[in-house]
């Protein structure tokens, strides 16, 4: 047995992990020449990256040919953006926009590498989305959580945007569990009625919460019941959040692997999602055929009564509603803006005999969501292939201000989100879920002194026992 010190041994690991993912410094030097090689596989692919007067790295923005011909041609009118932080050695932000499949998949179409979430990165990365990716006169949904930088970019970079804000970001400013689920159920409601009666029951219960919630801004910036343009039932950014938990790996890798093993990971995504989709057994994706099943069930609980021509007066449980299946609406609001009929709608199907498959929203189907991911993407070479020539662009790493005290990996929690919850460990028996208080089986004298296996009962060392 060799025995080494702790200094040996931490450079011995940092010289193998150099081998496999590169040096962290290096790794700024050779983007442009990724950058060069992405776009030999995938010439539609932008990247643009820049730097300061002297060189060092300050953000670079990219996304693949693919995905921006799959979101202009198949994916809902819905971006959802947010920032989370590098875990390496040098400091930066990963800006993301993710829009959402047929499916209700994760389906991300830009992203980009920034020092800070400031007003200058949001306002650089959505000049990158307007010009590459959307285009200037597309109308769409941007879903964000409320950071200011993101309030003051969209109305000017992206005019024909509606900013809404996350459900899920605006409860949090609460800590009453209570409060924090109006304000979710609110946000979610299609019915002003509604609405205004979830935030009266606020209101009873804490004024200042009341207050503090409108005082956010209007509530069409929220409140889906006061928005026309369809949201398909998005109000949180639970996708983008979801995507940042995915690549909490590459996060901590130098910036070349960063953009190889998103892209590698996108890749992984597409391909399952394609092998999903040729075991669909309806017209519609899964979770379409879900919702419509479930929609169908309840409509077997509805009267129907025929007004005119494609009109029908629909009563269910709780209300009435009247249907126009020429239009595609329904006054509940949930036909028109989920693009899939409601349990009124299906009544009415039902009673003229139609096919509910006929009333779905184009980005539902099938063929759409194959169209989605037909594409093939062809694998960017390793990095022991590409070009020994220098590159013709110095970039050097990003300008780095040390702090006091060890490097921060995990990100703060808000207090709305409180402390995570830890299995904990009986000092009695060392088995997890319980604790010494809590413990209730009995445990016999020598039994404490028998030497068990850690996990399994007692782990003390035993006495020296006499005859």
């Amino acid at each position: 047995m060799v025995k080494i010190s702790y200094k040996v041994a931490w450079l011995a690991k940092e010289k193998a992990m150099r081998k496999i993912r590169g040096s962290y410094s290096h790794s700024y030097q050779m983007l442009e020449t990724y950058c060069n090689e992405l776009k030999k596989v995938d010439p539609d692919a932008v990247t643009d990256i820049l730097t300061n007067p002297l060189g060092n790295f300050e953000c670079i923005f990219w996304t693949y040919g693919i995905t921006i011909r799959a979101y202009k041609k198949t994916l809902r009118p819905i971006i959802l953006v947010d920032g989370t932080f590098l875990k390496g050695r040098y400091p930066g932000t990963i800006l993301t926009a993710i829009a959402v499949d047929g499916n209700n998949h994760i389906f991300p179409i830009a992203f980009a590498i920034v020092m800070k979430e400031k007003n200058e990165s949001w306002d650089w990365f959505f000049t990158k989305l307007r010009d590459h990716v959307v285009g200037e006169d597309h109308e769409f949904i941007l879903l964000s959580d409320r950071h200011k930088s993101i309030i003051q970019g969209v109305p000017k970079i992206l005019p024909k945007a509606i900013h809404m804000y996350c459900s899920y970001h605006l409860s949090g400013k609460f800590g009453n569990k209570k409060i924090k689920f109006l304000v979710q159920e609110g946000a979610k409601t299609l019915n002003q009625d509604e609405f205004w009666g979830m935030m009266l029951r606020i209101w009873c219960m804490s004024s200042k919460a009341h207050e503090k919630l409108m005082d956010v801004g209007p509530v069409e910036k929220w409140a889906s019941a006061f928005q026309e343009k369809s949201r398909y039932g998005i109000v949180s950014t639970n996708h983008v959040e979801s995507w940042n938990k995915m690549i909490v790996g590459e996060r901590m890798m130098p910036v070349t692997t960063v953009l190889s093993m998103i892209r590698d990971n996108v890749i992984r995504h597409y391909r399952d999602y394609h092998n999903d989709s040729l075991k669909f057994n309806s017209p519609v994706t899964t979770w379409c055929q879900e919702l419509i099943i479930h929609n169908a069930s309840t409509a077997r609980r509805c009267t129907v009564e025929r007004v005119s021509a494609g009109i029908w007066t629909v009563t269910g449980l709780v209300r009435s509603c009247v249907v126009d299946l020429n239009k595609r609406t329904c006054t509940c609001k949930w036909f028109q803006h989920m693009g899939i009929p409601c349990a009124h709608a299906m009544a009415a199907i039902k009673d003229v005999g139609h096919d509910p498959y006929k009333f779905v929203d184009v980005f539902f189907l099938k063929e759409t969501y194959m169209e989605t991911y037909k594409e093939e993407w062809i694998p960017t070479p390793g990095k022991e292939s590409w070009p020994t020539a220098r590159p013709t662009r110095k970039i050097l790493p990003p300008l780095k201000v040390c702090m006091p005290g060890r490097p921060k990996v995990i990100r703060k929690r808000g207090k709305a989100e409180g402390v995570p919850v830890q299995s904990r460990r009986c000092s009695r028996c060392k088995r997890r879920g319980h604790n010494k208080k809590t413990y209730t089986e009995f445990i016999d004298d020598y039994d404490l002194f028998t030497p068990m296996q850690f996990g399994e009962g007692p782990h003390l060392s035993p006495l020296n026992q006499t005859a």
